[in-house]
């Protein structure tokens, strides 16, 4: 049977949406959200911390008087309509469970007395009215795109067709997702550059990418904790990543972004806050010295290799710049460092690192033999350096600048004292820290990250905790990398694109704010997880999305989006859904949106969470799946096709947004320059 897009809607249903209430809860470093249900009451487990709770998708005729408190038991009363933001204090581990009133308007807090059987959550596919594919041969409304004559390829089926009448017909590949992509058979003579704002960038958290080499798994005496190894060192190293940059190029990637690769601290902390396991700091963000390769994640070599082979593969590096804090102390770095801070008579192993809990202990008990009021703790950071909490440091403020995330050494990055590194920095073996004349904190921490692209030619930064430092040190650091790039490009006789950087300001959605004029050229898009939810329940409900993302990329000079699917401070997409077709059908709205877009390792083949104890974002930095089963194989194949396709026509991210048809079919065409393409979405199968 053939369906003419152009006139037969009968037996395609408008793609209106249905709201659905969500819950989203978060803290100033990460979040997750949740469906709530009139039905039953969403329990789930929370920690001692402050929160941030925002519950959108209520309908009907309501309004939250402003002022609310959370309090047990007390309904709380919603918005409709718009969100409804409140604050939550959590003062005891525990349950805690949200039961919604949909005829109320209404949401309870309680906290529950015994602990949640039910700790993972598998959202329902949403609930929104879709085209249906009805089979056969289509014809799809080209508008003036092409002109009659023009042939066209659908790069997911490899279909040529004619334009005839302004449409072509064909048959939608059934693996697609309901997805026909054309491109001119007749390539532009002249080819157009890449542009930033069509970049594929790869997320690689180096630890659980990929292990090339076992020698260096448990280098400064970090061990395995025999269990889940929920926060562990898993072995993965930057030959792991060059191992794998053909796979990582197959995917369409122009950029990697590589998880912090600098030496971070050498001990444990307490995971979770029960203390259930041991917390290394194999994600990176917990800095010891930022002039040194982590040995667990090789040497300056194998920096050196990855950079170059990246390059002739036409990839860019993106480092992880981390300026707001440094990590914390560890038994294993204050016995290393020599700093004498043990209350008297402390009963520790003669190597402090393979300290374990023991009866009635946990993780965190190892704090009972450290005295944190020891004046001792001058050696460490110092208080010239580091908001901490310890005698003779600054206390933490609350604002966004002077605020300790997580209990994480808050940098003074805004004082213009004159500081000397600590002793036991300048020390460090290999390190490359010297002592400067008349530095600030800020210099430093400017001089220590811009080295590595002075050294290597590294592309790019992907900058962490944008809105708790100064925005005059990001225009420093923006210059300084910038001009350190171009002098490693004069020494190896290199040319390329300026030095580009990323920013992630928590909870930032898709605007241009004041954020771009501190040198940053994009900004991390926390939108867009959310919206992939519909959007993969059904492709034309990312119309509205992508004009307002088009709209700005073309009306504000200088925005860029990096818009998501995962991350390893959120979710998980394939967690939310578990659905193979759902993670397909997210690679497409993904993939299509204008802007650039980010790919967490493992996106692309539906990796699942690992264990998390009490810390959910600890399982979704679970180990990269290599070994794929045919439900994954498809998924892969897929993701290439598509990626290739968006790497192939800088116009989808970059171009100009045309809708040519929503009745029947959602069509549009993207431009830029002299490329253009036509994607339509055809419905999805019954």
């Amino acid at each position: 049977m053939k369906l003419n897009l152009i006139t037969t809607t009968l037996l395609l249903a408008s793609a209106s949406a249905i709201a659905e209430p969500n819950i989203t809860i978060s803290t100033t470093t990460n979040s997750r959200d949740f469906p709530l249900s009139a039905e039953q009451p969403l329990v789930v487990p929370l920690t001692k911390d402050g929160y941030t709770l925002k519950i959108t998708g209520i309908e009907g005729s309501c309004t939250a008087p402003d002022g609310q408190n959370v309090k047990f038991n007390t309904p709380i009363s919603l918005n409709c309509g718009e969100p409804t933001e409140l604050a939550l204090k959590i003062r005891f581990t525990g349950d805690y469970s949200f039961a919604y009133d949909e005829q109320a308007k209404t949401l309870l807090f309680k906290r529950e007395p015994k602990k949640a059987a039910k700790t993972e959550f598998k959202r329902p596919i949403p609930k929104v009215q879709c085209e249906v594919y009805q089979g056969g041969e289509v014809s799809i409304a080209l508008g003036d795109s092409f002109p009659d004559g023009t042939k066209l390829r659908d790069a997911y089926s490899g279909q040529v067709v004619e334009v005839k009448n302004q449409q072509v017909s064909l048959v939608p590949d059934q693996a697609s997702g309901g997805i026909v992509l054309l491109e001119p058979m007749k390539k532009t003579k002249q080819a157009i550059p890449f542009d930033y704002r069509n970049a594929n960038i790869y997320f690689v958290m180096v630890d659980r990418f990929n292990n090339a080499d076992s020698s260096n798994d448990a280098s400064y005496g970090r061990k395995k904790d025999g269990k889940e190894e929920i926060g562990t060192f898993h072995g993965g190293d930057l030959k792991g990543v060059i191992d794998k940059l053909d796979y990582i190029k197959s995917l369409g990637t122009d950029a990697i972004w590589l998880s912090p690769i600098v030496e971070q601290v050498h001990g444990f902390v307490g995971g979770g806050d029960s203390g259930s396991f041991p917390f290394y700091a194999y994600h990176g963000y917990w800095t010891r010295d930022f002039t040194k390769i982590d040995e667990n994640f090789g040497s300056e070599a194998d920096l050196k290799t990855l950079v170059e082979e990246a390059h002739k593969r036409g990839l860019k590096v993106l480092m992880d710049a981390v300026i707001n804090h440094t990590g914390y102390s560890t038994l294993a770095d204050l016995q290393f460092d020599g700093i004498e801070v043990l209350k008297p008579g402390a009963d520790l192993p003669e190597k402090w690192a393979n300290w374990q809990p023991g009866s009635g202990e946990n993780w965190h008990s190892y704090h009972q033999y450290i005295d944190y009021q020891s004046p001792n703790w001058a050696n460490w950071w110092g208080g010239d350096w580091v908001r901490a909490g310890l005698p003779g440091y600054p206390e933490p403020g609350s604002s966004d600048i002077t605020m300790s995330l997580a209990g994480l050494p808050d940098f003074v990055t805004e004082s213009d004292k004159a500081v000397t590194p600590p002793k036991w920095l300048l020390d460090n073996p290999g390190t490359r820290v010297k002592a400067r004349d008349n530095f600030t904190v800020s210099d430093y921490l400017i001089e220590w990250q811009t080295d590595w692209v002075k050294r290597f030619g590294i592309d790019g930064y992907r900058v962490d905790t944008v809105k708790h430092v100064e925005g005059d040190v990001w225009k420093r650091l923006k210059q300084e990398a910038s001009q350190s790039l171009e002098q490693w490009r004069k020494e190896n006789g290199k040319s390329g694109q300026p030095f580009w950087m990323m920013g992630e300001v928590w909870g930032h959605t898709a605007y241009r704010s004041p954020y771009f004029d501190d040198g940053f050229d994009a900004l991390i898009n926390f939108d867009m997880q959310k919206k992939l939810d519909k959007g993969a329940a059904c492709f034309s409900q990312m119309a509205e999305t992508y004009q307002s993302y088009a709209d700005t990329i073309a009306n504000e000079k200088g925005f860029n989006p990096v818009s998501y699917m995962s991350s390893h401070d959120t979710e998980l997409f394939f967690s939310r859904f578990k659905d193979y077709a759902m993670q397909r059908n997210a690679a497409n709205a993904l993939l299509l949106s204008p802007g650039a877009v980010q790919v967490y390792y493992g996106d692309e083949v539906g990796r699942n969470i690992g264990p998390y104890a009490d810390d959910f974002h600890q399982g979704t930095r679970s180990d990269m799946v290599w070994k794929l089963t045919d439900e994954k194989q498809s998924l892969l194949k897929h993701w290439q096709t598509l990626g290739q396709f968006r790497k192939a026509h800088p116009a989808i991210g970059a171009g100009k947004h045309h809708v040519i048809a929503q009745e029947g079919a959602y069509v549009f065409s993207r431009t830029l320059a002299g490329d253009k393409v036509v994607v339509a979405f055809v419905g999805r199968d019954r």
